[in-house]
């Protein structure tokens, strides 16, 4: 029997699906419904030697800023899909079908 994807899972998920419009981690709380979305994207960074696009957003009250995360190559959104299905299979639970991944890889230009 195939387990629940863990938080993780959701929030990359998420991540890839936002295409080149970005996320920010706000943006993954309320979405995966997390209590914490901090350092999801620096750890994709390392763990896959990749260097997301950092957008410095003014906040809507005025006050301060926060980043905007955005994959910048298909090549690096393959890296994260296929550290998603590596992970998926280790844990049993569901990987990114072919249907999937064609759907995610169409949101970003290839360059």
């Amino acid at each position: 029997m195939e387990k629940k994807p863990p938080k993780k899972h959701r929030a990359r998920l998420y991540m890839l699906g936002t295409g080149i419009n970005g996320f920010t981690e706000n943006e993954i709380l309320i979405h995966c419904r997390l209590s914490s979305a901090r350092n999801y994207a620096s750890e994709l960074e390392r763990k896959l030697n990749i260097t997301l696009e950092r957008i410095d957003e003014p906040n809507s009250d005025g006050i301060g800023s926060h980043y905007r995360y955005r994959f910048k190559t298909t090549q690096d959104v393959q890296k994260v899909i296929n550290l998603i299905n590596k992970c998926a299979e280790q844990g049993n639970y569901q990987t990114l079908d072919k249907a999937l991944v064609n759907n995610i890889l169409s949101l970003y230009p290839t360059k």
